[in-house]
Parts: C-alpha cells; sequence; structure tokens
C-alpha cells in the first residue's frame, strides 16, 4: 500500500527509532529469529551450493543493510550460492579480520563493501594468491584483481547540488551530511554535492558538511545543532537516506516546515517526504536492489560470466511532478520517476537482475 500523510510520516519516524533502539542494543535480532541465525558475528545462508561468498559488510544493523542483506540472501537460493555475512561494525581493522577469515574458510569469491578503499587492498592481495574472486562493493578499489560493483555517484550528487542550487535562485545557507571518509561512495557523493555547488552556485554557502558514520543518531545530532545555531538554514542534503530521515524528524519536531531536503537511496519511506516538497529529489539505487544485484553479479562471475572490471548498476532519479515541474519553469530538466513509479522498480529487482536475465543488461554502458 502506498504511503502518504504526516499520520504516516509519524510513523515512520516511530520505526525508525525503534530501529535505533536495536543499534543501541548492540544486535539485529535474537537467537530465535529468523532461519538464518548470529553465529559469532556471522550470518549464514547455506543452500547446498558448490559455490560459498563471503560478504563484509560495512554495518548490519543499519536498517539500509538489514535490507540489503535480505535481498542478497534472496539472489543467493535463485542463483544457488551459498552466504556468509559479517559486519566490520564501522572499523577497517574489523574489515581486514572479516576478509583474513573468509580466506581461511577458503571462499569461492568475497564481496567487499570497503571501510577505507585503501586499508583493504593488502587483504585484496592476499585474497588474489588463493585465487579468490574478489568485488568491491560500491567502490572502486585500484588493483588488477577486483571487480568494482559501482553507481554513479559524483554524477549523481551533482544533480541534487543543481536542484538545491535552481530551487533556491542560487542563494541561501545549506549543509550536508556525509558518511565516512574514505569510503568511496561517500567520498563521491560528497564531492559530486560540494563541487558543484562551489562552482554552479558560488552564492549558496555551506555551512556545514559532517560526517556521521552511518549513524543516524549521529545525524539527529548534527541536525539538532546546525538548526539551533543557523535560524536561516534553507536546506540540508545527505549521502543516505537513513540519514535524511533522521534530519528531517530533528527538522519536524523544532517546526522548521521551510528547509527543503535531498538525499541518496531511494528508500521507500521517502515517497512521503518526496510527494509533499519537503524532499526535492532522491536518487534510487534501492537497498534490496543493492544486495540483490551484487549477490547475483558474483554468482555469474563464478559461473563462468565474463564481465568488464567495474560494473554499473542502473539508477534512477526520483522527484514529484510538481517539484520537476517548478525546477522546469527555473531552467532545470531531467528524465525522473515519481515515487508511485519508483515502487515498481524498487521492487521488480528479481526480474531486474534474476538468473534469466542476459549479461548484458547487468550493468549499465
Amino acid at each position: 500500500m502506498y504511503l502518504g500523510g504526516k499520520l504516516m510520516r509519524n510513523s515512520i519516524l516511530f520505526m525508525f527509532s525503534l530501529m535505533l533502539l536495536v543499534v543501541f542494543s548492540g544486535c539485529i535480532s535474537s537467537d530465535d529469529d529468523l532461519e538464518t541465525e548470529n553465529i559469532d558475528d556471522e550470518a549464514i545462508n547455506d543452500n547446498d551450493s558448490e559455490f560459498t561468498i563471503g560478504i563484509s559488510a560495512i554495518d548490519l544493523t543499519n536498517p539500509f543493510f538489514i535490507q540489503l542483506k535480505e535481498a542478497g540472501d534472496e539472489a543467493a537460493e535463485d542463483y544457488g550460492v551459498n552466504t556468509i555475512w559479517q559486519s566490520a561494525d564501522n572499523s577497517v581493522e574489523e574489515q581486514i579480520s572479516n576478509i583474513e577469515n573468509f580466506i581461511e574458510q577458503d571462499v569461492d569469491a568475497i564481496l567487499i563493501d570497503p571501510a577505507d578503499k585503501e586499508s583493504v587492498i593488502p587483504a585484496i592481495e592476499k585474497a588474489e594468491e588463493k585465487d579468490i574472486t574478489v568485488l568491491t562493493m560500491g567502490n572502486k578499489v585500484e588493483g588488477d584483481w577486483n571487480y568494482n560493483t559501482l553507481y554513479p555517484d559524483y554524477d549523481n550528487m551533482g544533480m541534487v547540488a543543481k536542484v538545491f542550487g535552481t530551487a533556491l535562485d542560487g542563494k541561501g545557507k545549506i549543509a550536508y551530511l556525509s558518511l565516512a571518509p574514505g569510503n568511496y561512495v561517500s567520498d563521491e557523493r560528497e564531492n559530486g554535492f560540494i563541487e558543484t555547488i562551489e562552482k554552479e552556485y558560488p552564492d549558496i554557502e555551506v555551512i556545514g558538511n559532517q560526517p556521521t558514520d552511518f549513524d543516524t543518531a549521529e545525524a539527529q545530532k548534527i541536525t539538532e545543532t546546525w538548526l539551533k545555531n543557523n535560524e536561516d538554514i534553507d536546506g540540508i542534503a545527505f549521502a543516505h537516506d537513513p540519514l535524511g530521515i533522521a534530519a528531517m524528524s530533528v527538522a519536524e519536531t523544532m517546526g522548521r516546515d521551510d528547509i527543503i531536503f535531498g538525499g541518496y537511496d531511494g528508500e521507500l519511506e521517502m515517497a512521503p517526504y518526496i510527494e509533499d516538497g519537503r524532499m526535492l529529489i532522491d536518487n534510487l539505487t534501492g537497498s534490496y536492489r543493492i544486495g540483490y544485484w551484487n549477490i547475483a553479479v558474483a554468482a555469474r562471475i563464478l559461473d563462468g560470466s565474463d564481465f568488464p572490471q567495474d560494473l554499473a548498476m542502473p539508477t534512477h532519479y526520483i522527484t514529484s511532478d510538481d517539484t520537476a515541474d517548478m525546477l522546469a519553469e527555473k531552467g532545470l530538466e531531467f528524465e525522473y520517476v515519481t515515487p508511485e513509479e519508483e515502487k515498481e522498480v524498487f521492487e521488480d529487482y528479481k526480474n531486474e537482475f534474476g538468473p534469466d536475465v542476459e549479461d548484458e543488461k547487468m550493468s549499465e554502458e
């Protein structure tokens, strides 16, 4: 059912608050939850396959990564591979330990969402010595061995900057919530947004650019400080939709319904904000699409598919027709999907990336 209205927004915020409590308690689920259990910080999905894929995720408590894993396990079942998930808990050291554990377990492929793109290179070289296939998710890690599964992060966040600049008529004060320095996705999204603002909209002041380490509670604290110290702030952009949910909840609590927002991920929870015009633009990658696509690509490589070293997952801009009309009147036009159309794309990842799809359709040119 499609969501909308202030009551539903409050319900969404309540649900995200519950998820934050899960983060603070330090666990995803109890020992009795689901068929896949946490065993020494590992989540194992055994499909009795000849191929096993180890995945080192940045965080398995953030709602985005929980959904990513859920769809990744669906892909594992559809493609007939086994998966072992480990969380790096936002730690470079823990991620290296994850990778070394997978090498010891002699998995067939390792998927890494790098906490730092440089720090994982020695561990990737160790995997190469064991002839283990490596994919770095959403991160371009330089090297001859690993595949990079990427998204057009720089250009997409550059479009968010253009939307802000156009909506504000080239003047105002804005802020940016980033992820973690050294993370490729974080750096590309931040650079795309900040550099576009500085180059094309010199009269817009960026009053804050703060990393959050993927932590929604930190995003709430930062946003509260910004709003208390800057009564004339016009907009907040964010690199990750859960950070935006946190920021918008603070703005709503503080009675700041005049602030515009824009971000990245295309989570369905953002639809009410896009429809009512508070959030001008989002970028659809989608947690479920990312999780399914990455496992699907890894499974195909193990099965002999020939892919280029760098692959790109299709993405889409999301906005409302009203916002698109407003921007067009001010001179900015672009292709987009509405929140209702996004829902169809968001949920259709099995048909978009499933086993019957040709290899050529798994990556954009």
